[in-house]
């Protein structure tokens, strides 16, 4: 068996028992058995049933067949009972995210989903395994060249009206992703939600938010059966009325949208819909209520370019917003940091103090947020135990902070070339991704890990970098 071979075996390589990535995985191959169990905890019962039922009387045969029945029923009642907890996953659920998601990169504990270019300039997705320390292009076809002009039919290639593709993630034995879609003769173009197999082949179109050109995709996450989209249109294309043609237009007041799609139904919903002057933002959901920062101009643009000195002020914040009842919490000029919505948990919410440039912790006892410490550059990451940053601009020490004992302790930063800093990783597991272009070294190795608790205790030597698929 070649390495490519065994790279894709990894990727197949799928563990059925903890059910980890999402509930919703097809009754089908080896799902089926798993999920009668988790849906039927009597399955095994009923069964013995059926084979033993031929050598007992009548009566106690009947008697036998009330009392399945009834063991059923109530079996029933429990896996669905299992079923919704799996469906609407709890706060430590969300916490043990299965991947981290920035644009067209996918950390996992096990490996990464990344795109590489061919020499035609197309993005190939391709799957990098720890387990195998090996690269390979995500397309089971022997001899393909993956390119377009000489195997159009490559999986691991994006369709001809794609314009780019993000959130790609593996759920069961397929693989879903979104992609913007360019305009056509009877649209302006679309944002849609594609599943496929693993290899690419047999796609459809799960969910379509029409109409839509060329938005920036803030976000992707996969959560509570769901994948949730932050993203925001500063541009669109308009008729004109006495043409008929369609004319490109900026957009003065950006339209952000939080929408989620539910990956069994495809429906859509809009969980945050804003337009103001520049705004953007970015958030997740839990138990039924989203959380979110944005920030936004209450002034229109003046068209010149802007300085520290002639910006208007930021306007916004952090806010929280019940589902249910539709009431919004707004806390202002209080920026949580992005992996605080990654590994989400209401007392670990990290924030930048826009006014004192104070790292802050929630309180959700006092609904308050609290300064700890110093910070400097935005820098930070967490993983839901510690979080690291940067309190000065001394980078030969960062800053360690313990959730469970609220213990700081100072560390040794990273000063090689070119830099690495604390917003440049992304924790999953026992696995700390370093960001791509982070590391030195060859610039075709653009993505390193390193065990988790060495990256938190500042052992940055022991950081493996991976190759890269090269392509000709």
């Amino acid at each position: 068996m070649n390495s490519l071979e065994e790279v894709m075996l990894e990727v197949y390589r799928l563990d059925y028992a903890e059910f980890d990535v999402l509930p919703e995985h097809r009754f089908s191959h080896a799902h089926s058995k798993a999920m009668k169990k988790i849906l039927y905890p009597n399955y095994s019962l009923m069964m013995d049933y059926r084979i033993e039922q031929s050598r007992v009387p009548l009566k106690k045969r009947i008697l036998i067949a009330a009392l399945v029945i009834i063991l059923a029923m109530i079996g029933a009642a429990v896996g669905a009972g299992a079923l919704k907890g799996l469906r609407r996953k709890t706060g430590s659920d969300i916490k043990a995210a299965d991947c981290i998601i920035v644009w067209g990169t996918t950390w996992f504990e096990d490996g990464i989903f990344y795109e590489t270019q061919n020499m035609d300039g197309e993005s190939v997705l391709c799957y990098y395994s720890k387990e195998k320390d090996r690269s390979a292009v995500m397309c089971g076809m022997p001899e393909c060249t993956h390119s377009s002009k000489l195997s159009p039919d490559c999986g691991a290639l994006a369709g001809s009206n794609t314009h780019s593709r993000y959130g790609y993630n593996r759920i069961g034995d397929k693989l879903y992703y979104i992609s913007i879609m360019m305009p056509t003769d009877d649209t302006i173009g679309s944002l849609d939600f594609i599943e496929s197999d693993i290899d690419g082949k047999n796609r459809r179109i799960v969910a379509s938010i029409e109409d839509t050109y060329i938005p920036f995709i803030n976000d992707v996450k996969y959560l509570d059966g769901h994948v949730l989209l932050t993203y925001y249109q500063n541009f669109d294309l308009v008729k004109n009325e006495n043409t008929g043609e369609f004319e490109f237009v900026y957009l003065d007041k950006y339209r952000f949208y939080m929408q989620w799609i539910d990956i069994l139904t495809g429906e859509i919903e809009t969980l945050i819909y804003r337009e103001e002057y520049d705004g953007i933002g970015r958030g997740t959901v839990y138990e039924n209520v989203v959380y979110y920062s944005y920030k936004y101009h209450d002034v229109p643009p003046t068209g010149e370019m802007l300085t520290p000195e002639t910006a208007p002020p930021r306007c916004g914040g952090f806010y929280i917003r019940d589902l249910s009842t539709g009431e919004e919490k707004f806390y202002e000029d209080i920026w949580p940091f992005p992996d605080s919505y990654i590994h989400f948990s209401l007392d670990k919410i990290m924030a930048d103090d826009g006014k004192s440039d104070k790292i802050c912790l929630y309180d959700p006892e006092t609904d308050t947020f609290k300064a700890i410490a110093d910070h400097y550059n935005g820098g930070y990451t967490s993983d839901g135990k510690d979080a690291l940053f940067a309190e000065n601009t001394d980078s030969k020490f960062w800053t360690r902070y313990n959730f469970e004992t609220g213990e700081l302790t100072q560390i040794p930063g990273y000063t090689g070339y070119p830099r690495i800093f604390p917003q440049s990783a992304r924790t999953i597991g026992n696995t700390t991704w370093v960001n791509p272009d982070s590391l030195p070294g060859d610039r075709n190795l653009r993505h390193g890990y390193v065990d988790r608790d060495d990256f938190y205790a500042g052992k940055f030597e022991n950081i493996m970098m991976i190759k890269e698929v090269e392509l000709q």
